[in-house]
């Protein structure tokens, strides 16, 4: 009788030599089998190694605000959403406004020859960011106000010196609020292409003719600034908004691009109220001279007025006192002043009220001419070009 065959576990087995052989070699003579797309991607995603994170992202959220507020750089935040997301704290921008507006002017001395590093190119790009708005500027006014009495100390407080601040540009009055010093807008900083055409929101509209007040530019050459200005004007000729038309027409007055045609779309097209057109004329008489085009001698505008009763007749003395450089600001005798948004000029420059002479036009002709940049004495300003 045969035994049957046990397996014990464990112990080793004996193979058969010839035959291991035979199977390595009929293994070796097989093609090796191909690895299915799918597969190749699994494996391949099983091997790949996780990205290091960007050395400037992965930077603390401390050390990111000091290069941002030393780099005088706008543009870093845009560098990528998350730094966008990190560097966009209302903390954050204002202490970079205060870093290139307040803090470029050396404000413990009141002369004229003292440090003044303000970049008219850094100015701009923050004022063409989207968080400058009217609010943000009242907030950097207070803020370099507390910044300033901070800076002088306590013997202003004993000497019960008064600076002035916010409350300064309640009624948007040029003659208050451009007399502030501690502001530091450099000279020739560009008034955001934003702001130059509607709709004219409140905000907005105040924000602009603030800026124009504080002698802000239009960059004509290196932008379509100037082409949207003249697009914006008429925008708020037929909105209506008289601090709107207020600023751009100063914008427009300097480079003499308030043309007949503006005339007219502002009397016949829109019929505009006096108010508006006291600004359109009185900016286009100051240089109407150096380029004499007979704006004020239309035939269009005077037809309109003939047939228009007593306003043709205001319109028709406006044009001649225009097209003698005689119209002055408040020709009214007895007008409402509260209800006529001011000339964007005040303070020792220009004073609206101040009735035309040869000087005040020479004086008014000189600020055009040298529109944005003081007009000091000429050793001065020659130093200056230097």
């Amino acid at each position: 009788m045969d035994l049957t065959p046990i397996k014990v576990r464990g112990k080793k087995r004996k193979h058969n030599e010839a035959l291991q052989a035979a199977l390595s070699n009929l293994r070796a003579s097989q093609p090796r089998a191909q690895t299915s797309p799918r597969n190749r991607k699994l494996k391949k995603q099983k091997t790949s190694t996780t990205a290091a994170m960007n050395t400037l992202q992965g930077l603390p959220q401390e050390l990111l605000e000091i290069i941002f507020l030393y780099s005088g750089n706008i543009a870093f935040p845009r560098c990528s959403p998350s730094l966008g997301r990190k560097l966009s704290a209302r903390a954050i921008t204002m202490e970079f406004t205060m870093q290139y507006f307040f803090h470029t002017v050396d404000h413990r001395t009141d002369t004229r020859d003292r440090k003044n590093t303000s970049d008219p190119v850094i100015q701009s790009d923050i004022l063409s960011c989207r968080f400058f708005t009217y609010d943000f500027f009242l907030g950097y006014v207070q803020r370099a106000h507390d910044a300033l009495i901070k800076l002088r100390g306590k013997a202003w407080e004993k000497a019960g010196v008064t600076v002035h601040g916010v409350s300064e540009f309640e009624g948007l009055l040029p003659f208050k609020f451009t007399k502030i010093p501690y502001l530091s807008f450099a000279q020739g900083f560009h008034i955001p292409e934003r702001l130059l055409h509607g709709p004219f929101t409140r905000n907005k509209t105040f924000l602009l003719y603030v800026l124009v007040s504080l002698n802000g530019e239009i960059d004509w050459e290196g932008s379509m600034a100037g082409e949207i200005a003249k697009t914006g004007i008429k925008e708020a000729i037929k909105e209506g908004n008289e601090h709107a038309v207020a600023a751009l027409a100063v914008l427009l007055g300097v480079p003499k691009a308030i043309t007949v045609d503006l005339l007219r779309y502002a009397v016949i097209h829109c019929d505009s109220s006096i108010n508006i057109l006291r600004h359109l004329l009185f900016n286009a008489q100051i240089l109407a001279h150096e380029s004499p085009k007979d704006m004020f001698l239309d035939p269009a505008l005077w037809a309109w007025a003939d047939v228009n009763g007593s306003k043709g007749e205001v319109l028709i003395d406006m044009l001649k006192r225009a097209d003698a450089f005689d119209l002055e600001f408040y020709f009214e005798d007895n007008a409402d002043w509260t209800k006529i948004v001011p000339f964007p000029y005040g303070g020792s420059r220009f004073d609206a009220r101040t009735s035309l002479n040869n000087i005040v036009r020479e004086l008014l002709m000189n600020l055009y001419r040298n529109y944005g940049r003081k007009i000091t004495r000429r050793g001065t300003t020659e130093r200056e070009q230097e």
